[in-house]
């Protein structure tokens, strides 16, 4: 949790692991509490679900691949405050979307290891033309990053730590891949793209869009697609939103940013960790890869 105006200290990410000592001691077991006093009062039955179109143009993306399509369902968190039929719903909703890739953007439970009972079957039900792939979030790693993986591989969604898938339209070539989890994890987005030749457009996702600005220089990213912030979880009148989970405050809390010659569209997510959204609804966002015009 993240007070108003507030935001971490800056640090880089990490090519090894850091074990969340300190947020499994003051975090997760706080987290735990408020969301299971605040579940009665977040009501999924009355989300409205917004599913907005994201146009982005992508140097050098081979006519095969024009209006290439992502739906990023990230920030589930399976558990006490996001039931299992909200999710299946989500799951149903893709299906009509009729994405060619569904992205899992990480943080799919929230707090307890009890969060991952029923989960594989749930991500089970996720399922895109050319299948799922998935990044690992924060809360992942509080709970147990190996059980959580586990959990999302035997769903039948590729797991991208650190590697990458490539999407063929014929000829036409597209880099998927993916990254650990910024604070927790080993974040080597050089390895994740290794052996991708330069001239083939690539989509990054990371569970965290701070590592928007620590991408190694010279690492070609057209795209980055991200989560973690919840937009801000509540929006107050006047004040906003009540947190700023990055190192860099508001700057990508939500939407679409221009970043050097990166694209970075961060989600505002579909499920909630501690209190209800308030006026920030959930959001299933599509991405629509285009040639530049």
């Amino acid at each position: 949790m993240i007070a108003l105006f507030l935001h971490p200290r800056r640090y880089p990410p990490s090519r090894e692991r850091r074990l969340p000592l300190l947020e499994r001691v003051t975090k997760q077991p706080l987290g735990w509490v408020a969301e299971r006093l605040a579940r009665s009062l977040i009501r999924w039955d009355r989300a409205r679900l917004e599913t907005p179109d994201i146009v982005v143009p992508v140097e050098g993306l081979a006519p095969g691949l024009a209006g290439y399509r992502l739906a990023l369902v990230t920030d589930l968190h399976h558990g006490p405050a996001v039931p299992t039929w909200w999710l299946e719903r989500l799951a149903d909703r893709v299906r009509e979307l009729d994405a060619d890739l569904v992205v899992l953007g990480g943080d799919f439970v929230s707090h307890a290891r009890s969060d991952i009972d029923g989960l594989e079957r749930v991500l089970a039900r996720f399922r895109g033309r050319d299948g799922v792939v998935a990044v690992l979030g924060n809360h992942d790693h509080w709970v147990d990053p190996d059980q959580v993986g586990a959990a999302v591989e035997r769903s039948g969604a590729t797991l991208l730590h650190n590697r990458h898938r490539l999407i063929r339209r014929g000829a036409a070539l597209l880099a998927v891949g993916g990254v650990d989890d910024f604070t927790h994890g080993a974040v080597r987005p050089d390895e994740a793209f290794a052996g991708v030749a330069p001239d083939v457009p690539r989509v990054l996702i990371s569970h965290n869009p701070d590592l928007i600005e620590y991408l190694p220089l010279g690492l070609r990213v057209d795209v980055m697609l991200a989560g973690h912030t919840h937009n801000g979880q509540a929006h107050l009148p006047l004040l906003g939103p009540i947190t700023a989970p990055s190192q860099f405050g508001r700057k990508y809390l939500h939407g679409l940013k221009r970043v050097g010659q990166c694209w970075l569209y961060v989600s505002a997510g579909v499920g909630s960790a501690w209190i209800p959204r308030w006026r920030n609804p959930p959001e299933l966002p599509v991405i629509r890869l285009t040639t530049p015009t």
